[in-house]
């Protein structure tokens, strides 16, 4: 219930500020950023407890004394499942122009 507290004052904003008729640009930036700070708190959150459990990851494959090749294997193949599992994708493109404009990294995105 908690995106509801972001969600319900930003479309109330939308609605008076920016109502014209295509809520897929963002003209006003301040009622861009009603909603947009959330998402980015939740990203950094993410990504913060994607880096402690790598920590964890690497900390659990160094103790079992297995071969040098597995234990990269081993740590690669969890790290690769996690990221887009905790969207640590997003952390990249956390600051993306969402407006128009075809910069190389909105492209990537």
């Amino acid at each position: 219930g908690v995106p509801v507290l972001f969600v319900v004052p930003w479309v109330v904003l939308r609605y008076l500020y920016e109502n014209e008729g295509c809520w897929e640009r963002n003209e006003k930036v301040a009622v861009w950023w009603v909603i947009r700070c959330p998402i980015l708190v939740a990203v950094a959150v993410n990504f913060v407890v994607f880096v402690r459990i790598v920590r964890i990851l690497v900390a659990k494959v160094r103790a079992h004394q297995v071969s040098r090749g597995d234990t990269r294997l081993r740590l690669a193949r969890s790290t690769l499942t996690l990221i887009p599992l905790l969207g640590v994708h997003e952390v990249i493109f956390a600051l993306a122009g969402e407006g128009e404009g075809g910069g190389g990294l909105r492209l990537a995105r």
